[in-house]
């Protein structure tokens, strides 16, 4: 069965006026858990991963000519906070286990790619 890549793409700002709290950030991760264990209990989660808060590191160039910077930064209106490896029998059924990402319901977006192993191809 095709594997599908589901990156959680959220914005850095909360609307103007929403007060984020100890109590909704604990509501939030319990959403993004119980949904993780419907993909795990149905079968189709393959793997997952959160990246780390901290910002990475930026490679850029063409050739020989290459810069290696710090970032993104802060100054990035959307940040990949993490993603999911999925099993589905097409893109329109991993569409739909993605449409319960709680990423989209705090004004992010998911994107959703089918992955392809080329490991046999070493």
């Amino acid at each position: 069965m095709p594997q599908y890549m589901v990156n959680s793409i959220s914005a850095m700002e909360w609307p103007e006026g929403f007060e984020v709290t100890p109590e909704l950030i604990q509501s939030v991760i319990q959403k993004y858990n119980d949904w993780t264990a419907k993909l795990q209990e149905s079968g189709r989660l393959v793997g997952l991963n959160k990246l780390k808060d901290e910002y990475g590191r930026t490679i850029s160039g063409f050739g020989q000519t290459q810069t290696v910077t710090d970032g993104p930064y802060a100054e990035t209106k959307e940040v990949i906070g993490g993603y999911w490896i999925i099993t589905a029998a097409n893109y329109d059924e991993a569409v739909e286990w993605a449409r319960g990402c709680p990423t989209l319901e705090y004004g992010g977006r998911v994107e959703v790619r089918e992955v392809e192993d080329i490991s046999a191809m070493m």
